[in-house]
């Protein structure tokens, strides 16, 4: 997964460092390198993942996730040239690295074994995610729709983070590599519906 998250990273001073005439097309062009890049892991086996590390891997569920991620950066990029004519330039850097990041921590959200630090990178998303709406969204209905952004996500993701602490009592453990070696089968009462709901609910937020 470094091979996608390291460039990712440089985009971040790319974006600074090119001078304000030439940034957009730096930034373009370098985004659609790293798209065509991520197309590479689509083609693995089911039952393998990319690399063996205890943190971050992709497999067959995630990496689509991850392709689309990859292409969704340049394609917003080329969305908003026109909508931020206007803008000042340290505007325009600043939008472009808030997008930036989102697909940093997007990537590492869709690739994370662990699930606590699943649920940290998600809740990480919210903060790019919430200046980019509060800044640059429609001027009438963002403060709004910033409110209930964060307002629907983080009551979501309370169940979520309940669920997850009770799993890590259960099973002693919440890396999806090692939780085939548990020896704490959930047990089939009621509660595991309150539990898979729990853990639904932010995702259906």
């Amino acid at each position: 997964m470094l091979k996608i998250i390291i460039p990712s990273i440089m985009l971040l001073p790319l974006t600074w460092l090119s001078n304000n005439k030439n940034m957009w097309v730096n930034v373009t062009s370098y985004s659609f390198m790293i798209s065509f890049l991520s197309v590479m892991i689509l083609w693995q086996n089911d039952m393998n993942i990319l690399n063996f590390s205890l943190l971050f891997s992709t497999d067959s569920l995630s990496s689509p996730l991850i392709i689309l991620t990859t292409w969704l950066l340049p394609l917003m990029l080329l969305a908003s040239q026109n909508h931020m004519k206007k803008e000042s330039e340290q505007n325009k850097k600043v939008y472009v690295s808030m997008l930036v990041l989102l697909q940093i921590l997007l990537i590492m959200t869709f690739s994370a074994n662990e699930l606590i630090m699943f649920y940290i990178l998600f809740e990480a998303t919210l903060i790019p995610t919430l200046i980019i709406i509060t800044r640059w969204g429609n001027p009438t209905e963002q403060l709004n729709a910033g409110l209930y952004f964060l307002f629907y996500t983080l009551i979501g993701s309370i169940p979520l983070l309940i669920a997850l602490i009770y799993i890590q009592n259960l099973t002693g453990t919440l890396n999806f590599l090692l939780f085939p070696l548990t020896f704490s089968p959930f047990n089939q009462t009621w509660s595991n519906n309150i539990l898979w709901l729990a853990c639904m609910m932010a995702f259906l937020i």
